[in-house]
C-alpha cells in the first residue's frame, strides 16, 4: 500500500491547524493516505475545539505579547506550540482505521514509540500520549473528517516551560510558578533526554522507516495538490475569525464563573471541574427546578458525530433537574457518540455533584 509523505515548511498557527482538513478532504475523495510533517514559525496558543478560551488562556499576556490564540478542530487540552516541536498529521481512509480510539492510537502511534526507542529512550504509549519514564514527550489526538480519520501529534524536541506557564490562565502568580515547576515533571523532550536535539531530517527518516515496517506500507515523497493548497488557504483565513476562536465563549456569554453563586432565591450559576478519564468542565444556570442553560467543555475528544456537544447542551437546556440523567442517556443512545475522555455515566455523576451543591439546592 502506497502513502504520500509530505514535508512542509514552517507554518503559522492558522495554517498548522488546518493543513490536515484539506488533506482529509483529498483522502475523502479517494486520494492516498498521507503523512504530513512540519514545524511552526512562531509560538501560538492552541485551544481544543471543546474548550472555552477565557477558562484556559491568560489573554492579558497573549495579547500584550502578540501571541495568537488559535482554536483547532480537534479536541484535547490547551497547549502552547513552539518551534521546539516536530509536528505530524496522519490522515487515512476511515474504513482502514480501527473504530475504537484506543486501538486506533495503538496502531498508528506504536511506530512513533519505536522511533523514540531507537534513540535509546524508555518510551511507551499511555492513552493517546507517548511518555518517556512517565513524562510526556508526544501529545496526540484524533478526529473524523468526511470519510477520513486524522491523528495529530508531535515529538517534543525542546521545551520552554516558562513561556507555556505564562500563556495558561491560573488563579495566581504563585500558582503559575508552581505550574512551571510541575511542567518539568509532567513533560520532557529529546533535548532533555538525549542532551542534544536531533536534526528534523533524521527524525523524518526514522518515522518513515518505522511506519513502513509496522504498517507494511510504502511512502512516496510528495507535495500537496493545487486543490489542497487552495482549500488550505481558505481554511486558514477562516480560523483567524474571532467568531470561530471564541465561539464556545460566545455561545454561553452569561455563564462566566468558576464557582457556585446564588443569584437570587430562584437562580444559581454553578461551575465544576469533573475529572473523568479527561477533564470535563460544566457551568450550569439553574432557575427554580430547571436547568436553564449549560456549557460543557474540556480537554476530551469527540470523534463523532460533529456537533454532538452542542446538541446535548441544547437538549439539556430547559429540562427539569430530575430529567437530566434521562436526557443524557437518550441523547447518547440516539446519536451514539464516539468519545475519548468521558462516558454518559461520568456526565450524569458530574451533574449530580453540581445539583448537590448548597447554592443549587437552595433554588431547586
Amino acid at each position: 500500500m502506497s502513502w504520500r509523505f509530505i514535508s512542509l515548511p514552517p507554518q503559522d498557527g492558522y495554517h498548522m491547524v488546518t493543513s490536515f482538513v484539506s488533506v482529509a478532504d483529498y483522502v475523502t475523495r479517494g486520494g492516498k493516505d498521507t503523512f504530513l510533517v512540519f514545524s511552526v514559525k512562531e509560538p501560538f496558543v492552541n485551544v481544543g475545539v471543546h474548550q472555552e478560551v477565557w477558562l484556559e488562556v491568560d489573554l492579558d499576556y497573549t495579547l500584550k505579547n502578540k501571541i495568537p490564540v488559535v482554536r483547532r478542530d480537534l479536541g484535547g487540552g490547551t497547549v502552547v506550540i513552539t518551534q521546539g516541536e516536530h509536528d505530524y498529521f496522519i490522515v487515512l481512509k476511515q474504513d482502514e482505521a480501527p473504530s475504537d480510539p484506543k486501538a486506533l492510537y495503538e496502531k498508528y502511534l506504536t511506530p512513533v514509540v519505536s522511533v523514540l526507542k531507537d534513540y535509546g529512550l524508555n518510551a511507551s504509549l499511555r492513552d493517546q500520549d507517548i511518555v518517556v519514564n512517565g513524562r510526556k514527550i508526544s501529545g496526540n489526538g484524533a478526529m473524523t473528517h468526511g470519510k477520513a480519520v486524522v491523528i495529530a501529534g508531535n515529538i517534543l524536541m525542546s521545551v520552554d516551560t516558562n513561556l507555556m506557564s505564562k500563556c495558561i490562565r491560573v488563579p495566581s502568580e504563585k500558582f503559575r510558578d508552581k505550574m512551571a515547576k510541575d511542567m518539568s515533571e509532567w513533560i520532557t523532550s529529546l533535548e532533555r533526554e538525549l542532551g542534544y536535539v536531533p536534526p528534523r531530517e533524521e527524525i523524518d527518516k526514522k518515522l518513515k522507516e518505522s511506519f513502513q515496517s509496522h504498517l507494511g506500507i510504502k511512502f512516496e515523497d510528495s507535495f500537496l495538490t493545487p486543490e489542497e493548497i487552495e482549500r488550505w488557504e481558505q481554511l486558514a483565513a477562516e480560523k483567524r475569525n474571532e467568531e470561530w476562536v471564541y465561539y464556545k465563549d460566545r455561545r454561553h456569554p452569561e455563564l462566566r464563573t468558576e464557582r457556585c453563586v446564588k443569584i437570587s432565591s430562584a437562580v444559581a450559576i454553578c461551575h465544576m471541574d469533573y475529572k473523568a478519564r479527561k477533564l470535563v468542565r460544566i457551568t450550569a444556570k439553574f432557575v427554580e427546578k430547571k436547568l436553564q442553560e449549560v456549557s460543557i467543555s474540556g480537554d476530551f475528544f469527540v470523534m463523532s458525530p460533529k456537533g454532538f456537544l452542542e446538541t446535548l447542551e441544547d437538549k439539556l437546556s430547559g429540562v427539569s433537574v430530575d430529567a437530566i440523567s434521562q436526557v443524557i442517556d437518550s441523547t447518547f443512545t440516539e446519536l451514539k457518540p464516539v468519545i475519548f475522555g468521558f462516558t454518559a455515566e461520568d456526565l450524569k455523576k458530574a451533574f449530580q455533584e453540581i445539583i448537590n451543591k448548597p447554592e443549587v439546592q437552595e433554588v431547586i
